[in-house]
This record gives C-alpha cells, sequence and structure tokens, in this order.
C-alpha cells in the first residue's frame, strides 16, 4: 500500500482531526474571529428554534438523531416518499454515522424521535427553499463533491447552491472554530482543484443550524480577509500543499 492510501482521510475528518494545519495557514482563526463570524448570524422568519424539552424527549444519541434529520430533510427535498420514510431516513443516517464514528442501529424509532427529526428536518428545508428562492437561477444540490487532494480523500459536503457550499450543524450552541475550519478546507480544496481542472471554486459558505434556527453566510473573500494573514489564495495554496506533504512524511517515518 502506498504511503498516500495508507493515510487516506476525508476532508471532514482532516478538519477535526489536524487543526495544526489550520493553524499555520490560518492563524487568525481566534476566538474573537470566531465571535464576529457567529454574531452576522440571523435567524429566518418563517422558521422557530426547537425547544430543548422536545429534542431531549428523544431517545436517540443527538449525532444519530441529528444525522436522522438531515436524512429527511433530504427526502423532503426530493419530495420523495419511499413505502418506509423512517426505515430509509435511519439506513442513510447509520451509513453516514458509521463513516465517522462506531454507530449502531436502534432497534427501532419511538414516535418522539420521529416527531423532533421531522421539526428539525422542515426548518431545514424552508431554510434551504428560502436560500433558493433568493437566489433564482440555481437549486440546492445534495451531497456535493469535495475534491480530494494528495492524500486527502475526496468527500461529500451537506448541500450546495450554485458556488455556495452549505454545512448543516445541530449544536445547543454557537458555530465553533471547528466548524468554520471544515468549510476552509471545503474552499481551500475546490481552490486547488479548480486551479487544475475545469471546477467549481466556492467564493460563499452558508452555516445551518435548523435546531436552534440560525444561518451565516459568509463569503471566502471576507474570511480571508480576517483569517489568512494577509495571504492571497494562491499562497494560502501553495503552503498547505507544502504543509500536507509534510504531514504525511512526517507520520510515514514515526
Amino acid at each position: 500500500m502506498s504511503t498516500l492510501k495508507a493515510f487516506h482521510k476525508d476532508p471532514r475528518t482532516v478538519a477535526r482531526e489536524i487543526p495544526g494545519v489550520f493553524d499555520a495557514i490560518f492563524p487568525q482563526l481566534s476566538p474573537s474571529v470566531v465571535a464576529y463570524f457567529n454574531a452576522t448570524r440571523i435567524n429566518p422568519e418563517m422558521c422557530d428554534p426547537i425547544d430543548e424539552e422536545v429534542i431531549e424527549s428523544s431517545s436517540l444519541a443527538k449525532a444519530m438523531l441529528f444525522e436522522l434529520a438531515i436524512a429527511r430533510a433530504e427526502l423532503l427535498m426530493e419530495e420523495h416518499e419511499p413505502n418506509d420514510v423512517w426505515t430509509d431516513c435511519l439506513n442513510t443516517a447509520l451509513l453516514r454515522q458509521r463513516v465517522y464514528f462506531d454507530a449502531q442501529l436502534p432497534d427501532y424509532l419511538e414516535e418522539d424521535d420521529k416527531i423532533v427529526a421531522e421539526q428539525i428536518a422542515q426548518n431545514l428545508v424552508d431554510i434551504l427553499r428560502d436560500l433558493e428562492r433568493a437566489r433564482k437561477s440555481t437549486t440546492v444540490v445534495q451531497s456535493p463533491k469535495i475534491p480530494g487532494f494528495q492524500w486527502i480523500a475526496t468527500g461529500n459536503g451537506d448541500f450546495s447552491l450554485g458556488a455556495t457550499i452549505i454545512e448543516v450543524k445541530c449544536g445547543r450552541r454557537n458555530f465553533s472554530a471547528a466548524d468554520y475550519r471544515q468549510v476552509l478546507i471545503y474552499w481551500l480544496l475546490s481552490y486547488l482543484s479548480s486551479l487544475e481542472a475545469d471546477t467549481v471554486e466556492y467564493t460563499e459558505i452558508i452555516l445551518i443550524n435548523p435546531r436552534r434556527n440560525q444561518v451565516v453566510a459568509l463569503t471566502i473573500e471576507e474570511m480571508l480577509r480576517l483569517v489568512a494573514s494577509g495571504r492571497s489564495k494562491i499562497e494560502i495554496a501553495q503552503m498547505f500543499s507544502s504543509l500536507v506533504s509534510e504531514h504525511v512524511m512526517r507520520l510515514a517515518n514515526e
């Protein structure tokens, strides 16, 4: 097995587990900058936050519950209702959870689980449809491809809308530095791919929390101005390329 194949990781894992790479490239992604990004959030009028008592009524692990809600939202976006909606959603959620965690399939879904997942899913769908209406020439794409690079495997985001990458988080708190690192690597991988081929470079990120009814939308230009210490996009790409090469060689020699 080659060195690159031995260390292949998807973009989401890289953003979560190797923050040092990002600390070097985006040294100004500080708590104060994260707080600034979060201060730009809006609360769409067509939705309401999900009450915490409703969330707690579900017996599912929270990660599985929210993955279930996203799977349900995808069916609603497709206007597709399989014969057994919740079995379909549960299988999709389990498949995705097992990529990152040793997830176990629940024996069955309680009615409360379905009610909570449906409410979160409906909030997400309402927000996505509103974004589509605001950008009349584009439609939401599910699971957009995130290009790979060197030992970073090809992955998938949650949704995209033209040159906008959309990620969904369902935490009880504000978006975190890890959330912004994730969308920044998605942008960077799309930019590197666009330099080599005729692919889309993401120019905007949107983070959605349908649980709290919060949306943050930022242009990549604005984000880089605040987190990249004045480096140009090509300088960021060159530095990233060097760092990921050094990282895998260091691991190979340990």
